[in-house]
This record gives structure tokens, sequence and C-alpha cells, in this order.
């Protein structure tokens, strides 16, 4: 493995931290939301407005933040991400009503986004695309990190000190990592350090367009769509498929998730050293076909060892195509627009996973779980063909 410099890992650590907190914040509600609706007495559809309000202004805001990104930096776009989920996490924090915690949770969202697509468009700008595998699966292994070391140490601090005590913490962690952010992020050589003259409304419309019409940068548009719709489609279901099943309870399939999970998490910094070596498209392409495989043999399995195989293999996959992909997404547009491209992408992967959730729900009420697993495996070759057909730079 090669030797990797003190800024190389201080920047990759940092980077890791911040994409940790804002994805664990995003999930940390869940296992909170009994106790917040006890809190404000509201029904359990008013509840789930909490997510939707986060992903909505997260979703929505990426396109303002993208072309801002590109204008001021990344490293400014991250310290402003994190001052806004600070804010946000306080207002949750300080709220005892439903109004104010919803209203705390969409700010949240938007300062939320800003840290995804400047922590992605910052590592692509630091590091040269020749070891930027490495690093974005490095970065990227705060997924698996925030789904078995964050989740659980969220739930244990609401359950000691109270739900509204998780919101404080992750907003004094947000002003930690912003101080933590200006001693070990550089500003980047080239445009990211800069601030350009700015444009118009009129030409971010086109930028966009410009994106989602060149074919390179709409395979790789497409192609993240349909990796997030085939991702979400089979998680989403496979806790209650386990549970209808197989009759286990929350504990047993947790359990599923900590292995496959801690698995994902070790080899991401690995995955992406050798898509370094022997390519990112290719591997990003290969590990997709396999990924699509297990999700044809996994619904045929039974409670055991084979199950827990699987879906280890299954979260392997994603994590060998994880840090490939994102560093093939930034690569596909000039460093300039890089941000803006990042915010559509994000765009389009959330469109994946709404599109996805919905018709996996009417597929497991009528056909079952093996139909989800089809679509998912479907979906997931499609988005390796994407990649193949259309994204055809030489060096990539």
């Amino acid at each position: 493995m090669p030797r990797r410099s003190s800024e190389e890992i201080r920047v990759v650590l940092c980077l890791f931290l911040v994409l940790f907190l804002g994805v664990a914040d995003s999930q940390i509600v869940s296992p909170l939301l009994p106790a917040i609706r006890a809190r404000v007495g509201r029904s359990s559809l008013e509840m789930g407005h909490l997510f939707t309000g986060y992903s909505l202004s997260a979703g929505l805001s990426v396109l303002i933040w993208g072309p801002l990104s590109d204008l001021f930096g990344r490293r400014r776009g991250l310290l402003a991400g994190l001052a806004l989920f600070a804010s946000g996490s306080c207002i949750s924090f300080l709220s005892a009503t439903y109004g104010g915690i919803l209203g705390g949770r969409v700010i949240t969202g938007m300062g939320a986004s800003m840290l995804s697509l400047n922590t992605i468009s910052y590592a692509a700008d630091f590091f040269p695309y020749a070891n930027r595998g490495w690093a974005m699966g490095s970065i990227f292994s705060s997924y698996f990190a925030a789904l078995i070391l964050g989740v659980p140490l969220g739930s244990l601090v609401g359950d000691a000190l109270g739900w509204n005590a998780v919101f404080g913490i992750s907003g004094i962690l947000a002003l930690l990592l912003a101080a933590l952010s200006i001693v070990l992020l550089p500003p980047p050589a080239g445009h990211a350090g800069e601030v350009r003259t700015p444009v118009s409304l009129i030409r971010h419309a086109r930028v966009y367009l410009d994106f989602a019409t060149s074919r390179g940068s709409l395979g790789a548009l497409v192609s993240s769509c349909l990796t997030s719709a085939g991702t979400t489609g089979f998680l989403a279901f496979v806790g209650i498929w386990l549970h209808d099943v197989f009759g286990k309870t929350s504990r047993e399939i947790s359990l599923v998730f900590l292995t496959s999970g801690a698995a994902a998490l070790l080899a991401s910094p690995f995955a992406g050293t050798l898509s370094d070596r022997f390519g990112k498209k290719l591997q990003f392409v290969c590990s997709n076909v396999v990924f699509a495989l297990l999700l044809l043999v996994l619904p045929r399995l039974a409670w055991g060892v084979a199950l827990f195989v699987v879906f280890c293999g299954i979260s392997l996959c994603a994590a060998f195509r994880q840090g490939p992909m994102e560093a093939l997404i930034t690569e596909v547009v000039p460093a300039a627009t890089r941000g803006s491209f990042v915010a559509l992408r994000n765009c389009f992967s959330q469109l994946g996973i709404a599109l996805a959730a919905l018709a996996s729900g009417k597929l497991f009420d009528v056909s079952g779980y093996g139909a989800i697993c089809l679509l998912c495996s479907a979906l997931t070759l499609a988005s390796a063909a994407g990649m193949t057909l259309l994204v055809r730079h030489e060096h990539l």
C-alpha cells in the first residue's frame, strides 16, 4: 500500500469526521421518534414530516450550494455548512414544540447538504485522480461507521440524557469540527481557494442543463441515480423480510447490519486503493455485477451463516464501488464546475432513493421481498451499463 503524507491523512480524517456527523445525524432521528412523539403529542404521520422536511430541504437547497461552492471554494462551504448544521441542531435542542423541532430539522438538512457537497468537492480538488479512489473510499467509509457506531451511541445518549440532548451534542460537535477544519484543511491548490466573479441564475441553469445533455456527465448522473435506487430498495425492506419470514427480533436483525457494516468499514480504504491501481471504472462495474448477482441469491436463503455471508458480500461490493464512483463523478466535469455537478448528482441520487422506496413498497405487498431484490438487481446492472456505455473518458 502506498505511503500517504501526513497532510493527506489529516485531510482524509477531517473530511471523514465531517461526513460521519452528517450521515449519523440523518439516521439518528428514527430511534428518537418515540420519545419526541411522546413530548410533542403528534401523530405518526406528522412525525414522518421530520424526515420529509429534512430530505426536501437537503435535496433542494443543494442546487443553490453547488454554484456557491464553485464560486467561493469548498473550504468556505464546509465551514458555512457546519455553522448552519450547528444552528439547526441547536434549534431542535432548545425547542419544546413540534414546529420548532421541524424547523430545526429543515435547517439542519440544509447544512448537511452543504457538508456532503463540499466534502466530495474538496477531496476531488485536493487529491489527484490517480489516488482519489483511496481518498474517497476512506472518507465514505464514514457511512458504514455511522451505521455501526453513530446510531447506537446516539440512542444511548437519548436514553440517558433525553432526545433533545442528542441534537445539542450534534450542534457542539459541528462547531468543534469547524474549528478542526480551520486547522487541518488547507485551501486546495488551483481554483478552489479563489473567489470567482458572480454569475447569473440563468448561467447556473445553463450549467445544469449542460450536465444533463453531455454524454459523460449524463452517464454519471444516471448511474448514480440507479446505484442509489438499487441500494435503497433492498435495504429498506430487509428488516421487515427478516422479521416476517424468519421471526427475527430487532436485536437479531441489527446483528446482520453490524456484521456487514463492520466488514465494509474495514474494506473501504483498501478498496479505494485497489481502484487507483486497477481502474476505477472497471472496479465500479465489476462490483455492481457481483452486487446484482448476490441480490438474486439473498431472498432464497434461510436464516443462518450463508445469509450472513451473502449480506456481508453485498456490503463489501458497496464498499468496493463507493470510492471509485465518487472519484469518477468528480472527474467527468471541469474542476471549476465540480461543485455544481456534485449538487446535481446528489439530487439525482435522492430521486432514485425516493422512486425506489415507492416502488419497493408496492412490490413488497404484491410479490414479496424476492421481487424487490430482482428489481434492485436490474437497477444495479443498468447502473453498470450506463457507466460503461456513456462515460467513455479514456483515463477513467
